[in-house]
């Protein structure tokens, strides 16, 4: 039959039946002695019940150039005579429809063999007319292997050290721009989240499918998928696509993560994050949109929403959505109405596509594809690829991300994706590159307990962009002290600077003051004082500074301070210490910096934890965006900040102040780019 047109599939009749065949060789073992050259297959975890499914020998396989052309391959299903007693499979399509445009991969088995830890191996088949001697055989020879006891030596592998496909650093701060990039197109509207993705790579020698085995033994994912093809597709998803059981259809998308102590019982953090919850709410609109547009009026209905669940390495938040589908839909009319999934696209879902596209420099192949079964009796399952191994060559490539909003925060988001990588790298008996793992940089004792604070420009009664600040604010003491700030308090601020009486063109400086409290509450003080005279214009001296997190607003300045002091009558500047060779600038003690090029492109430094995520550095980027200034959010060397054509930084007291002169280098005066602070100043309320 493998000759055959697919056409003849529909034209068949399947007598689906079974034969237990009882205990014997482990899942782990059967599965890790299968050869890559039968077009293995594996579905482990929670599938169709819960178990192991394993495929072998197809009859046919078929590699379509787009995602249109494999949804109509899966309308090809034999005709199946109902049974009273046969409960299974029998067979059907093992599917992986990639992300990418020829990348899929499809083949149709008419038997396979099935796990599970009551009753053990149960071998399943179609029953195809004309198919009954090489049924025989394939039961015989299911019979051999699991009564062949479990090999003393396991087929060994080896997977090397991860680390990204282009340079460590490189990757990362391309990452962290593209998060950026993404917060400034919310801003303007394109979407409401969208998720960006990066790529681990590693060398591997060994049997692919010992390595599946080994690690779905070790991670028990929820929706493990083997593809043993080329590139095969090893998968430890935790996420369900989709399940159909005759009209009944099913998604549960995942969407926000913290990571996961080995003897944690809970996560307050994620269950208290307001930007993971949004992300949950925001995907399950869409897939609740999706499943519409194909299922019964009122029928789709949310039956879980945020359920906080344990994976490996990490928390997820997990929602259900169920519908009744039309009585003419199909499998392929349910994927082609919700392929790709949400959870790893975004909201809108076609803006989001769009974005990807533009913000991704690496094609995503298989992975944020779906992977899965569907057999003629009307049963489907699917799993986000995702937590997947795909191998190409001898070379392994593990795709990571997360989902963007408003309030992401890049360098967070970056350690999110890692978070999401260690439990596949070290099951796969691994490690992360030394420039991965020591990215997190913990905040010190003391500047923890002495707090973070905002800097508020107060016009009037009016403070200005208050709520980007209490954002701000509320991330960082959320991250830090596991509560937000109160809700009352933008009220309290705004009722506190009415009663103030204060003159309609008088500038203050408002403070709000977030410190832990011994009991374990969060005290939330606030003060507003005037404003003296804004900085026109200063130098700048490098200065040294300690290696901390200084993307929070600590209340303990003395380290600032401490470098004013000795650079006085300059600003001193800080260069990170956190890389390898050439020092970059980070920041200003005042502000956030920006750097014109001699090319004429304005470059600002991405936010890792060397930078303050400033409020007004955010609404800079958007100015320049409406006013089509060309910038681009990459390291600042030193070297270049130190021949800069013009540079000026930015603080929400100050406004955007010019720097004249960098250790002792004068900028010069005449480069076309002189109105550029008094553009933002005037645009954004800073302006006397």
């Amino acid at each position: 039959m493998a000759a055959e047109p697919l056409s003849l599939l529909a034209r068949s009749t399947a007598r689906p039946y079974a034969v237990v065949l009882g205990p014997g060789a482990s899942p782990q073992a059967l599965v890790g002695g299968m050869s890559s050259a039968d077009h293995p297959g594996c579905l482990w975890g929670q599938w169709f019940g819960g178990g192991v499914v394993v495929l072998q020998q197809p009859l046919q396989v078929v590699r379509p150039d787009h995602t249109s052309a494999a949804l109509a391959v899966l309308e090809q299903q034999p005709e199946v005579t109902p049974s009273n007693t046969f409960t299974g499979l029998g067979g059907g399509w093992l599917a992986c429809l990639a992300y990418d445009d020829q990348r899929s991969w499809l083949g149709f088995y008419d038997h396979l063999l099935r796990w599970d830890s009551a009753s053990g191996w149960t071998f399943e088949s179609l029953g195809l007319d004309g198919r009954e001697q090489a049924m025989a055989s394939a039961l015989a020879d299911w019979r051999t292997r699991v009564g062949t006891p479990d090999p003393s030596a396991a087929a060994e592998w080896q997977v090397g050290r991860f680390s990204t496909v282009a340079d460590v650093v490189q990757t990362r701060d391309s990452y962290l721009a593209s998060v950026e990039d993404a917060v400034g197109r919310i801003h303007r509207g394109d979407f409401y989240q969208v998720n960006l993705c990066t790529r681990l790579t590693a060398e591997f020698a060994g049997q692919p499918t010992t390595m599946f085995a080994d690690m779905a033994a070790a991670l028990e994912p929820a929706y493990g998928v083997l593809v043993g093809t080329d590139p095969t597709v090893a998968g430890f998803s935790p996420e369900l696509f989709l399940r159909v059981e005759g009209d009944q259809v099913m998604t549960s998308p995942i969407k926000g993560t913290a990571p996961r102590g080995t003897a944690e019982t809970s996560s307050a953090a994620l269950r208290s994050s307001a930007k993971d919850a949004a992300e949950n709410v925001m995907i399950v609109d869409l897939m609740r949109n999706d499943l519409s547009r194909v299922s019964r009026p009122g029928s789709v209905v949310v039956e879980d929403l945020l359920g906080l669940e344990p994976h490996p390495g990490v928390w997820h938040l997990v929602s259900t959505v169920k519908a009744k589908l039309e009585p003419t839909v199909t499998v392929s009319d349910l994927l082609d109405a919700t392929f790709p999934p949400g959870s790893v696209t975004g909201a809108p879902k076609s803006s989001a596509v769009a974005a990807i596209a533009e913000l991704e420099p690496i094609p995503r192949g298989s992975y944020t594809g779906v992977a899965g079964f569907v057999a003629p009796c009307g049963r489907a399952e699917f799993n986000v690829v995702i937590r997947s191994l795909e191998l190409t060559g001898g070379r392994l490539e593990l795709g990571v991300g997360g989902g963007i909003t408003a309030d992401s925060v890049p360098i967070r988001e970056w350690q999110e994706c890692l978070d999401k990588a260690v439990a596949v790298v070290a099951a796969a008996g691994s490690t992360l590159d030394g420039e991965l793992r020591d990215v997190a940089v913990l905040p010190r004792p003391d500047l923890r307990s002495s707090g973070v604070f905002e800097s508020v420009l107060v016009v009037g009664s009016r403070a200005l962009r208050l709520a980007d600040h209490l954002a701000r604010l509320d991330r960082s003491c959320r991250e830090l002290y596991g509560a937000g700030v109160p809700e009352p308090v933008a009220d309290q601020v705004r009722r506190f600077l009415v009663d103030a009486h204060s003159a309609p063109d008088l500038r203050q400086a408002l403070r709000i003051v977030a410190a832990p409290h011994p009991g374990g509450t969060l005290d939330v003080s606030f003060t507003v004082r005037h404003r003296g005279d804004p900085s026109r214009t200063c130098t700048v001296v490098q200065r040294p500074r300690p290696y901390l997190s200084w993307r929070h607003k600590w209340v303990d300045r003395s380290s600032f301070q401490a470098a004013e002091a000795t650079a006085s009558p300059s600003l001193p500047y800080f260069a990170a210490s956190s890389r390898a060779g050439p020092q970059w600038a980070a920041e200003t003690s005042r502000g956030n910096l920006f750097v014109r090029g001699l090319d004429g492109i304005w470059l600002t430094p991405p936010l890792d934890d060397d930078v303050l995520p400033g409020v007004t550095r955010r609404c800079v980027l958007d100015l320049f965006d409406r006013r089509d200034i060309g910038y681009r959010i990459a390291p600042v060397p030193v070297g270049l900040l130190q021949r800069a054509t013009a540079a000026l930084w930015t603080s929400s007291l100050s406004g955007a102040v010019p720097i004249t002169a960098v250790d002792g280098y004068q900028i010069p005066s005449d480069t076309g780019a002189a109105d550029i602070p008094a553009m933002i100043n005037s645009a954004l309320g800073f302006s006397q």
